[in-house]
């Protein structure tokens, strides 16, 4: 088995084997017959990039399917976001429209052929056709232009990775200066710019492929990526992509959304941006984005888990008596099916606050329960009484939002007896009606946070670093009034926020345009230091600060001091339990500094490390700890 098919048969694992004897008999022929239903969910395969034998057919001028650009087989191709329903025939897919030539046909029906059953197969005579060639496409870019371009699991816009297209560009999706992702040729082009590991290099050659988190060998030009020290850099994973990269690249590869809003698949709306079009004529059923990971203390961490990994199931150690749907949270928003003891979580979307991203919950909800043949009886909500997605489906039971940040780890691990866990993250509604997010848990039970703050209860305490640092220090007289008369606020104890405050005080930013980007400003500053800062720790907020204010010396130690503080601090809370097993988790918890720094004190000390693995450490993955819990209560 070569490589590609190792880490192929890696996505998957066998659920179930059953063996039957039959008495030995004679056979004149083989076919295989139509599928039909066990009566058992569906286990539906994720999209996979194409394989390297279609990769070289499609590069090959002598091959029947040179330059087809939906060239496929049994190990490559679309498969969650083109399926109609079940079972997986190709009647029950958008390729089903697509009659199929003699030669198609012939391979198809051929138990010898590689595409026996292939339910995408097509090719330059057959299946679906692109409205352009890819000359024509090719030709936009090289002259500067950005081209829309419909992939798997929706729209791209692309162009060359310079200064003035990449702003041109930014315009577009009103995306001020969050980093673009970057599609390369090949992992030898990826290496010119990025610093990659073993580890990570299998990620992005992987069949999932996709977008990994790479620290800059070689900077782009800044509109591209802005500040930050990492390339989010990624593969072809598809026929077209593949020959457009062979003959322009890099390129800014980005979903085609106004920034906020879900990712476009009709080709009627993608228009709007007035950019030219590469389209074709097979439909896209489900809306999927590209997945992001990285490699953090040297584990797989997902920051957006989707195309290639959705709808992948996950086994956790306890079935629930009733089929459950687990709603999941507003922000980085995905919901969770649940079927016995499988949790199917779903891809990502972005904020539920934008009513269309509202609609696509929905409406995605119905197609999973449709395709894994799931009727929820029971329906799980976060704890948040204003949250959106609490108020789509009556709730049976609602989990506060970072105990099911802690469980989703637990679940993943299927951890027995005592457990502690640390969930750093911005926000999310507490027990007492507070905003945590700086929080411990021994078992179900929260043992220590970081202690309360006044801040305005508004969106635009998460955005404004310069006051949420004012809140800390007392010294925005309009928040001390309304604390005073207690107007409009309510107490905070969100990581989150002290890493914003830090960030502003050291003078390295004083605002997010961007989700998490005065956090990534000062993991990037402490990443230049070389050595930290003492800063004993603590979880008054107040006495942190103080401490960073009268600190003497370079912005870089202290940054640094401030991510060793966390982490002695969590082995200073930790030895207070009576547990060796350690679970860490939320969003604070991508930090690299963080995690890794952490992990390895308490390793160093004896303590078992366990972290989000198959979801993500983020809101994102908070569905799969409402799942967990709600089995093991039921």
């Amino acid at each position: 088995m070569n490589d590609y098919f190792q880490r192929l048969s890696a996505l998957f694992d066998i659920k179930n084997c059953k063996e039957e004897i039959i008495p030995c008999e004679e056979y004149s022929s083989f076919g295989i017959t139509h599928s039909i239903g066990d009566g058992e969910v569906p286990f539906v395969t994720p999209d996979i990039a194409t394989c390297p034998q279609c990769e070289a057919e499609l590069k090959n001028p002598g091959n029947p399917r040179y330059l087809h650009p939906f060239i496929s087989c049994v190990n490559c191709g679309p498969r969650y976001t083109i399926i109609d329903c079940l079972p997986y025939d190709r009647e029950n897919t958008t390729m089903g429209i697509f009659d199929l030539c003699p030669d198609c046909e012939s391979e198809y029906t051929n138990p010898q052929d590689r595409r026996c059953h292939a339910q995408t197969i097509a090719c330059n005579h057959c299946g679906p056709t692109t409205d352009i060639t890819i000359d024509d496409a090719i030709n936009v870019l090289k002259s500067n232009g950005i081209l829309a371009i419909k992939d798997i699991g929706g729209y791209h816009l692309a162009c060359k990775c310079r200064d003035d297209i990449a702003l041109a560009l930014r315009k577009i999706k009103g995306r001020e200066k969050k980093p673009f992702a970057v599609m390369f040729a090949s992992i030898e082009q990826i290496k010119e710019y990025c610093v990659v590991t073993e580890s990570e290099e299998n990620l992005l050659t992987s069949p999932a492929r996709p977008i990994v988190l790479l620290k800059k060998k070689k900077d782009l030009p800044y509109q591209v990526c802005g500040d930050s020290d990492c390339i989010g850099a990624f593969l072809p994973c598809n026929p077209i992509q593949i020959m457009i990269l062979d003959r322009v690249s890099p390129l800014i590869m980005t979903s085609a959304n106004i920034s906020g809003e879900p990712i476009i698949t009709d080709d009627e709306e993608i228009k709007k941006f007035g950019v030219p079009i590469l389209s074709h004529n097979r439909k896209i059923l489900t809306p999927l984005d590209d997945s992001v990971v990285q490699v953090n203390n040297g584990k797989v961490q997902f920051i957006r888990r989707a195309r290639g990994y959705v709808p992948l199931a996950i086994k956790i150690d306890t079935a629930v008596r009733e089929d459950t749907l687990c709603m999941g949270g507003d922000l980085k928003s995905a919901f969770a099916l649940v079927h016995k003891d499988y949790v199917y979580p779903s891809q990502y979307f972005g904020d539920l606050e934008d009513v269309a991203y509202q609609d696509a919950y929905k409406e995605c909800i119905q197609r999973m329960c449709l395709l894994h043949s799931v009727k929820p009886q029971r329906i799980v909500c976060d704890k948040h009484p204003g949250y959106h997605s609490s108020g789509i489906y009556k709730a049976d039971k609602t989990v506060q939002h970072h105990l099911a940040h802690a469980y989703s780890v637990v679940a993943e691990h299927g951890l027995k007896g005592d457990v502690l866990s640390f969930v750093f993250d911005g926000t999310g509604y507490g027990d007492d009606g507070a905003i945590w997010g700086g929080e411990v848990f021994f078992n179900k039970e929260r043992v220590r946070h970081l202690e309360y703050t006044m801040m305005p209860a508004s969106d635009e305490i998460s955005k404004d670093a310069q006051l949420a640092l004012e809140c800390y220090l007392g010294t925005n007289p309009i928040v001390n009034q309304a604390v005073k008369h207690n107007i409009n606020v309510v107490p905070y104890s969100g990581m989150g926020r002290l890493f914003d405050a830090v960030c502003a005080m050291l003078s390295i930013k004083n605002y997010n345009s961007y989700e998490g980007e005065c956090a990534m400003a000062l993991e990037s500053t402490a990443g230049r230091a070389a050595k930290p800062y003492p800063i004993s720790p603590c979880w008054n907020p107040g006495e942190i600060l103080e401490q960073i204010k009268n600190a003497n010396a370079p912005v870089e130690e202290i940054a640094l001091g401030f991510h060793h503080m966390l982490a002695e601090l969590i082995l200073n809370t930790a030895r207070q339990y009576n547990t060796k097993q350690i679970v860490l988790s939320g969003g604070c918890f991508v930090n690299r500094i963080l995690m890794t720094t952490a992990a390895k004190l308490l390793t160093d000390n004896g303590y078992n490390v366990y972290t989000n693995e198959k979801v993500s450490c983020g809101d994102n993955g908070i569905s799969l700890g409402q799942a967990y819990l709600a089995a093991k209560e039921a």
